[in-house]
């Protein structure tokens, strides 16, 4: 029978199970679920929002049916929480055991395998049919928090040289400037370049699911593996259906986690026949224009300076919502 382990010595039992298990304990979770059999644990598995993580079976119970319990109670408490679209993450020893339960397999590395439950990225690329067209093709993933006169210049500098761009929004509500406004703002920015295409990412760039260093504190937990999984989805997946051969990003000399992301792309892109480009960042004022120094100016009410540093439209965006997002006071994700 599935319990909830709601306890400390109840979650402690579960910790001890995962490091026998060689997997290791995260925090951040929703619910945490144990399976007992004569007050033993012998599966447990944890759901934070949609993803499903630490999953561990005792060894003595593995040819047996509790794993799929296990699985199949996250994913109907995961349904009653309102998620129909479900992610796990696991090592690629056990993606089989996933997939005998309907999971497909989204993307690996030699450490770490993501598979999703319930749609997957072949609904999210048939969605955007449409948007696909034929030539030399570009693609930028931007997250915009908010849109600036840099991000402008960026997607300038792809449309000149360029048949189609295509300029992927991160779809992560975890910013200071919500995703609705975020992406609202990008589309009125470059409404006058015909040949740029404003596509939502889902969860398959820059999200929890792809990249959840991303949206911690602690930058030191950046993994190769994160920064892997993320781009072999855009690599394996993403660009061939909208024939993407090349992949734009502006420099960066103050986020050490967007730096360490364009350092990933100038690996790995070129392995998948795409070429990286490194555009340098715009100036205003002396001063380089970045989402986070836009944040910094609105916070401050340097109006002035703002004003140089993003279109009209995010200008008029930011002055009149000033009081809701200093009272957001948000923790920025992205510095771009």
């Amino acid at each position: 029978m599935v319990s909830y382990l709601l306890t400390d010595n109840r979650i402690q039992e579960a910790r001890n199970l995962l490091t026998d298990s060689g997997l290791d304990f995260d925090p951040d979770f929703d619910v945490f679920l144990g399976v007992y059999e004569h007050d033993s644990l012998i599966a447990t598995g944890a759901r934070s929002k949609n993803i499903l993580k630490m999953v561990a079976v005792h060894p003595d119970h593995r040819d047996t049916g509790v794993f799929a319990e296990i699985i199949n109670a996250l994913i109907t408490d995961a349904f009653r929480a309102g998620y129909e679209h479900t992610f796990v993450f696991t090592k690629p020893v056990y993606v089989q055991s996933f997939r005998y339960l309907n999971f497909s397999p989204l993307a690996q590395t030699d450490s770490v395998a993501v598979l999703e439950y319930g749609h997957s990225i072949k609904d999210y690329l048939k969605k955007w049919k449409s948007e696909v067209r034929s030539g030399k093709n570009s693609g930028l993933v931007m997250n915009c928090n908010p849109f600036t006169n840099g991000h402008r210049y960026l997607v300038e500098t792809a449309s000149a040289c360029s048949d189609n761009v295509y300029l992927f929004v991160v779809e992560e509500d975890s910013s200071l400037i919500p995703f609705s406004a975020r992406l609202n703002l990008v589309k009125k920015g470059v409404e006058d370049l015909a040949n740029v295409h404003v596509i939502p990412t889902g969860p398959y760039a820059v999200s929890r699911i792809t990249f959840p260093s991303y949206f911690l504190k602690d930058s030191e937990k950046v993994t190769s593996e994160q920064l892997r999984l993320d781009l072999s989805i855009f690599c394996e997946q993403i660009a061939p259906v909208f024939g993407i051969t090349r992949r734009f990003a502006g420099q960066e000399p103050v986020c050490r986690l967007t730096a360490m992301y364009n350092e990933a792309m100038r690996e790995i892109l070129p392995q998948y026949g795409i070429e990286f480009t490194e555009i340098e960042r715009k100036t205003a004022g002396g001063h380089i224009i970045s989402a986070s120094a836009v944040r910094r100016m609105l916070l401050a009410g340097e109006y002035d300076k703002l004003r140089e540093m993003v279109p009209e439209a995010t200008y008029k965006y930011l002055t009149e919502n000033t009081g809701v997002l200093i009272s957001k006071n948000a923790t920025p994700v992205l510095s771009s």
